[in-house]
């Protein structure tokens, strides 16, 4: 009696994990859901505050891998791999320009946590949550509306 109980707990863990599985693959994100503009609003769970007189940081995403953006005080630009695996993707080569701020406090937050960045996953709500090793947002991303350029 007892075995055909973890039998059947065992077989409903496999169900469940099954139709997880294929509820989280419905969801899954691709390259082409991070084309166009995002504005970074938050590094490791802190709300980006540009400072005064600068521009608040951004990235953009095109179709050939191409990555553009400001972090805060300079350009950045890179490239990501367009063949990757779905929710995977590195930006830990991004160069940048080389002009100096009266504060930089923002720019080199930006340019730490984009080199943390190891996969992406949706937050819903427009939102894009690009993470380290760990599920855990490093940088939390706004998509842009087309009037939003700055």
């Amino acid at each position: 009696m007892r075995k055909k109980t973890i039998t059947q707990s065992l077989s409903a863990a496999a169900v469940s994990a099954a139709l997880a599985s294929c509820a989280s693959s419905k969801q899954s994100v691709t390259l082409h859901d991070l084309q166009g503009e995002w504005d970074i609003i938050e590094l490791h769970e802190t709300a980006v505050v540009p400072a005064e007189g600068q521009p608040f940081p951004f990235i953009g995403f095109d179709a050939t891998g191409r990555v553009y953006g400001h972090a805060g005080c300079n350009r950045i630009t890179g490239a990501i791999d367009p063949q990757a695996k779905p929710g995977t993707i590195d930006l830990s080569r991004m160069g940048s320009t080389m002009m100096m701020c009266p504060d930089m406090t923002v720019e080199r937050n930006v340019l730490a946590a984009l080199g943390e960045v190891k996969r992406y996953r949706s937050l819903g709500n427009g939102q894009m949550a690009l993470c380290g090793k760990s599920k855990k947002p490093i940088v939390v991303l706004q998509k842009r509306k087309s009037a939003d350029k700055r």
